[in-house]
C-alpha cells in the first residue's frame, strides 16, 4: 500500500513538473515577444542618434538602410516566437483563440519583413519579384495592419479572459486594455495621415515612425506583463487604483 502511494506521489510529481515546465515555456515565449517589441524601435532610434543620419519616416523604411539586417532579423524572430505560441486551449465554441491570433500575427509580420515597403530602386526580394512593386507595397501595408490588429485582439480580448480573482489580475487587465487601445488609435492615426496626405506634409516630424513606435511599445508592454517581466508596472497600477 505504501509502495503504491509512493508511485502515485511520483506520478503526481512528474505531472506537476511537466506543468511547471509548460508554464515556464509560455512565460519565456511571452517575454521574448515583448523584448523584441521593445528592442527594434530602440535600436533604430539609437542608430539615428549615434550615426549622422536623420530618423527615417517609418520603421519599415529602415529596410533600405544599414539597419536592414536588424529590422528583418527582429521581425522574423518575432514571427518564429508567435508561431510557436500555443496559448490556452479554447473552450467549445470559441473562434477567437490564442493560437489562431498568434499564427495570424506570425504570418503577417513575416510578410512585413520579406515584402518590404516602397523604397529606392534596387534588387527585389523573391516575393517582390513574384508579386511586382504595386502588389508588394499593398501586401506590406495589409500585413502590417493585420499584425497590429491581431495584437490588439490579444490585448482587448484574449489577455483579459478569465476570472478577476485579485488586484493583480484587475491591474493587468487595465494595462492590457490601455495597450490595446493605444495600438488601435496609433494605427488609426497612421491610416488618417496616409488618407489625408499629412504624412508628407508632416514628414519632417516623423509622425508615422513615432505612431508605429507607440503601437509597438504597447504590444511589447502587454506581452511583457503577460510574461510576468513587468511586475513593478503591475504593482504601480495596483497602488494607483487604491
Amino acid at each position: 500500500m505504501a509502495r503504491n502511494a509512493g508511485v502515485a506521489m511520483d506520478d503526481d510529481g512528474g505531472v506537476q513538473k511537466v506543468r511547471n515546465e509548460l508554464v515556464l515555456s509560455f512565460l519565456a515565449v511571452r517575454r521574448a515577444i515583448g523584448a523584441l517589441g521593445f528592442f527594434l524601435p530602440l535600436a533604430l532610434i539609437a542608430y539615428a542618434v549615434l550615426w549622422p543620419e536623420p530618423l527615417r519616416t517609418s520603421i519599415s523604411a529602415y529596410y533600405y538602410s544599414p539597419m536592414r539586417e536588424v529590422f528583418v532579423g527582429t521581425l522574423i524572430a518575432q514571427a518564429v516566437f508567435l508561431w510557436s505560441y500555443e496559448g490556452f486551449r479554447p473552450d467549445a465554441g470559441e473562434w477567437i483563440t490564442d493560437k489562431a491570433m498568434a499564427r495570424l500575427a506570425a504570418v503577417s509580420i513575416a510578410l512585413v519583413a520579406l515584402v518590404p515597403t516602397d523604397g529606392p530602386d534596387g534588387p527585389c526580394t523573391a516575393l517582390e519579384c513574384i508579386a511586382g512593386p504595386s502588389l508588394s507595397a499593398l501586401i506590406h501595408v495589409v500585413a502590417a495592419g493585420l499584425f497590429f490588429a491581431a495584437l490588439a485582439v490579444f490585448c482587448l480580448v484574449l489577455f483579459v479572459r478569465g476570472t478577476v480573482d485579485g488586484p493583480e489580475k484587475a491591474a493587468s487587465n487595465r494595462i492590457y486594455r490601455i495597450c490595446g487601445w493605444t495600438i488601435i488609435v496609433s494605427i488609426g492615426l497612421i491610416g488618417l495621415l496616409f488618407a489625408t496626405g499629412l504624412d508628407d506634409t508632416l514628414a519632417r516630424l516623423r509622425p508615422v515612425f513615432w505612431l508605429e513606435t507607440a503601437a509597438t511599445f504597447a504590444f511589447a508592454t502587454s506581452w511583457a506583463v503577460k510574461g510576468d517581466s513587468l511586475r513593478p508596472l503591475t504593482r504601480a497600477v495596483i497602488a494607483a487604483s487604491r
